[in-house]
């Protein structure tokens, strides 16, 4: 089958749990009553959303760092974000963090430049990677892990299931073990692009998932998404979809079938057909889910593990030159000062206070105001 690790340019997100997942997006899309603004956070209704989810610290200093401006995709990072599972033949499993390093380096443009840029060719970037392909520069990625054996899962200050945290590098480092190398642009862009449909779900033995709570609604949304987007759920039948091995399965019919099937029977067990097919075991090749021992009360309630908002958004923000420091100030400032609601700019200011005092006093001085008291 596929293994689609479906990630980000950035490590972490902006929320701890897949409920609030439509809230996220309800909230940074165009205002409904005006439909403005377009593609864009600077409002109103995004920052009163943020202001009052301390989880989104750490991923809002990434969002407004040089790593959202990147130079090229070939430039650019890739995260698995998650923390997943590997298990070995034995059924013995580790954590594990995926990363994608590209050959190039990480190289950013400042925000003056990518007004420019965006305002003389909207697809800058896109142009950019086709146009490397197909000179033969041909881009690459090396693919990285970062592994945590199972009983070392609490061995740090944060919770290695909480998708707003990352795993330093210098606590774990990133072994390289593979590459991705892009050789060839599509040859049409709605059947080998526009119909891909990427899910987290889609893994291979040996691979399995954690009870990252952000993690677990994404395995039931993008097949939610894909059903709706593709028109059925044969999405997987759509040639750029299909597993280059054949799938045998008692799956049949719907919009979009593209596999004849013969004979009779389409359930299991069945007598008519020697019950074929049939679920492969772990022996033959088949997906086994790993045997997670469980003792606890399931409720609906966030970990205290997950309380610490605040620690790494501030890491990451020391660990900024100062130049890129003050492009995160310039552009947290133009971002509130577009801002309508002064309660909104100052409830951002407290929890910016929380980062970094100094941070929050820059863009405070920027957009007249003043830090107020956390309580």
């Amino acid at each position: 089958g596929n293994f689609d690790l479906v990630g980000n340019n950035m490590p972490v997100f902006f929320i701890q749990d897949a409920v609030k997942f439509p809230d996220l997006i309800h909230a940074v899309k165009p205002e409904p009553d005006n439909e403005m603004p377009q593609a864009a956070s600077a409002h109103d209704t995004f920052w009163d959303f943020i202001s009052q989810l301390p989880e989104s610290a750490h991923m809002i200093m990434w969002a407004m760092s040089d790593r959202a401006l990147p130079r090229s995709y070939r430039m650019m990072e890739g995260f698995g974000v998650h923390t997943f599972r590997l298990v070995n033949s034995e059924g013995i499993a580790c954590f594990i963090k995926f990363h994608w390093k590209p050959l190039l380096g990480v190289h950013s443009v400042a925000w003056d430049e990518a007004q420019n840029i965006s305002g003389k060719d909207p697809d800058f970037h896109r142009r950019d990677l086709w146009d490397a392909i197909e000179a033969g520069a041909f881009p690459e990625w090396e693919l990285g892990v970062q592994i945590v054996p199972e009983e070392d899962e609490f061995k740090f200050e944060f919770d290695l299931l909480d998708p707003t945290k990352l795993i330093p590098e210098e606590l774990v480092p990133v072994q390289r073990i593979g590459k991705m190398t892009l050789n060839r642009n599509p040859d049409n862009f709605f059947s080998e692009t526009e119909q891909v449909a990427f899910h987290v779900g889609h893994v291979v033995p040996g691979i399995d998932f954690t009870n990252d709570p952000l993690l677990q609604g994404r395995l039931f949304s993008y097949t939610d998404t894909q059903l709706i987007r593709l028109g059925g759920p044969n999405f997987h039948e759509i040639p750029i979809n299909r597993p280059v091995v054949p799938v045998h399965n008692n799956q049949r019919d719907g919009y979009m079938r593209q596999t004849i099937n013969r004979g009779k029977t389409s359930y299991g067990p069945n007598g008519i057909a020697a019950n074929d097919p049939k679920q492969a075991k772990a022996s033959e090749g088949g997906f086994v889910s790993y045997n997670e021992r469980i003792d606890a009360r399931k409720i609906r309630a966030r970990s205290r593990s997950f309380f610490d908002h605040f620690s790494q958004a501030r890491l990451f923000f020391n660990s900024q030159s100062d130049a890129e420091k003050n492009h995160i100030i310039d552009a947290l400032s133009f971002e509130l000062g577009k801002v309508k609601g002064v309660e909104i700019r100052s409830r951002m200011l407290a929890l910016l206070a929380q980062i970094d005092k100094g941070l929050a006093a820059e863009i405070a001085f920027a957009l007249g105001l003043h830090i107020p008291e956390i309580p």
